[in-house]
């Protein structure tokens, strides 16, 4: 299973996307946009961490 497959990492990537439109639309300032964009990040590398657990387990 690849990253790019996910649910969760283009949920997260929208939420990065829409992190920047909101900052460039002024309706967040830096900081609400930097939380936002920060917790769609957290969840793509989350969901990465998982994705690659089991194939590490599989070649011990």
């Amino acid at each position: 299973m690849t990253l790019w497959r996910t649910k969760t990492f283009w949920t997260g990537l929208a939420a990065v996307l829409a992190a920047l439109g909101a900052y460039l639309g002024g309706e967040a300032d830096l900081a609400q946009a930097g939380q936002m964009a920060l917790t769609g990040l957290v969840a793509i590398f989350l969901r990465a961490g998982l994705v690659k657990l089991p194939e590490q387990m599989d070649r011990d």
